[in-house]
Parts: structure tokens; sequence; C-alpha cells
């Protein structure tokens, strides 16, 4: 069986055009913002206190480059449906395969990672309890 439209109306090729060009736009506008903040040196207070612990400038970086990998991750998909190159889309499922893997981990670990913090603030607050 193969798939010849997308969502049942538009061709399969345009339809991948339409929603790769859709997610590098998203992406070059997401990774713009944070280089933006990287070179003005601002970030709002929520991002310096969800990377407290670490370089919030070098984490923002990091991030923002991630996001402009994947971006022209977008672009190798469009160039490789437009020319029918099925090692470029290859390589985009590859990547993003990858891309869903580390979301999963990272999803998972997320309940984790909460008890433990949850875990570890209750037995500071007791020992702060029974020292006073």
């Amino acid at each position: 069986m193969h798939v010849r439209k997308f969502l049942c109306c538009i061709p399969l090729k345009y339809g991948v055009i339409i929603v790769g060009a859709i997610s590098g736009l998203i992406d070059f506008i997401l990774g713009s913002i944070g280089w933006d903040m990287v070179i003005s040196n601002k970030f709002p207070d929520y991002v310096v206190e969800f990377f407290r612990t670490m370089n919030t400038r070098t984490c923002v970086a990091g991030f923002s480059a991630l996001i402009w990998v994947l971006m022209i991750d977008h672009l190798l998909l469009i160039y490789g449906v437009i020319y029918r190159n099925l090692l470029l889309i290859g390589t985009w499922l590859l990547i993003n395969y990858i891309v869903f893997l580390f979301t999963l981990v990272t999803v998972l670990l997320d309940g984790w990672a909460i008890v433990r913090i949850n875990s570890s603030r209750g037995a500071s607050e007791s020992s702060e309890e029974s020292t006073a």
C-alpha cells in the first residue's frame, strides 16, 4: 500500500514540503530568540532559575545551536523530497527518530528526577528541623 495523499487531500510531496517548511520556520524563530538572549545577555527569570546550577548563557547557546541543526535537517527534507533523494529523506527520518528517543527518555526520567528532588528536599528540611 502506498500513501499518496497528505491529510487525505494534498499530494504527499507537497504536504511534506509544507510541514518541513513550517517546522523549519518554527525552529529558525526559536533558535533566533535563543541567540538574541545569548548576544544581549538578558534572560527571563524562569530561564535563569531552570539553569541555576549551570552557566545560563552556555546552555541557551547549546539549545539554540541544536534547534538550528534541526532547522537544517528540515531543509534537507524539503530538498530531498523535491529532488527525490532517498538518502536525505532517510537521514531526516533517522535524526528525527533519535530526537524522539531522547525526548522519550527525558520524559521518562522527569518523573524519577522530581521524586528524587522532592525526597532530597524532605530530607534536608527534616535535618534542619532536628538541628533547630
